[in-house]
């Protein structure tokens, strides 16, 4: 399936993204974090013993998750370059197959479950992207998506989006810079959240995820997770 410059585009920027960033480390790689994603629709026992389809992987962060919440057999489908950082963090592990595909392109093989968390937001069409995981699966099989949402983080947007008119055109270097700079802004911002907490003062937008995210990961994934909120 032929796909569009838009979409080449995109994926060849995230390749570039996850070639900067390969490592997944502390909490960001963590079973916990991983409960959080899944609460209340799964939980962590239903990875033992399943079989699963990781579209969109990157550099293998979920991934590694599922094989360490006992999963028999992993497919991981990263279409961009990161495929080969992809490959380097999975080394060794039998149980996991990693293919360089779209989602569009996921073979059927009747997994448990198909996990596309963090992707179909970017794909510009996303309907066969969901017609094809939905094909994969086996009669009883699930899907697990997890996309970007507009509710509750209106004032958040109203300070990225137009920031992203200028972030979603830099050289990945300069973004860097960027987000280096950006970095201890945020972190005072989310220790003034806390501290409104503390001190039972009115919330700051994002406080809960700053509390029990963003404030839970070390420096080089806080970097990860503003660059990546900056170049799509």
């Amino acid at each position: 399936m032929k796909i569009s410059k838009q979409s080449a585009d995109t994926i060849q920027d995230f390749g570039r993204q996850w070639q900067e960033y390969t490592e997944n480390k502390g909490f960001y790689a963590s079973i916990e974090a991983l409960e959080g994603l899944f609460h209340p629709l799964l939980n962590i026992s239903d990875i033992q013993n399943a079989t699963i389809a990781d579209v969109g992987a990157g550099t293998g962060r979920y991934t590694l998750m599922f094989q360490q919440a006992g999963a028999e057999k992993i497919v991981a489908l990263e279409p961009s370059d990161a495929y080969l950082i992809l490959k380097k963090n999975i080394a060794g592990l039998k149980n996991i197959e990693c293919l360089k595909k779209r989602a569009d392109e996921i073979p059927a093989d009747g997994f448990d479950f198909v996990f596309c968390i963090g992707v179909l937001q970017f794909i510009q069409d996303p309907l066969p992207a969901l017609k094809a995981m939905k094909q994969s699966l086996n009669k009883s099989g699930r899907i697990f998506l997890w996309v970007y949402s507009e509710e509750n983080n209106r004032l958040y947007l109203s300070f990225v989006l137009p920031l992203r008119k200028l972030t979603t055109s830099l050289p990945h270097g300069v973004l860097k810079v960027l987000t280096s700079i950006i970095l201890p802004l945020a972190e005072i911002y989310a220790l003034a959240s806390l501290a409104c907490c503390l001190f039972k003062l009115p919330k700051l937008p994002l406080s809960d995820y700053l509390k029990n995210y963003f404030m839970r990961v070390d420096r080089y994934t806080r970097k990860i997770i503003i660059h990546d909120q900056l170049n799509p």
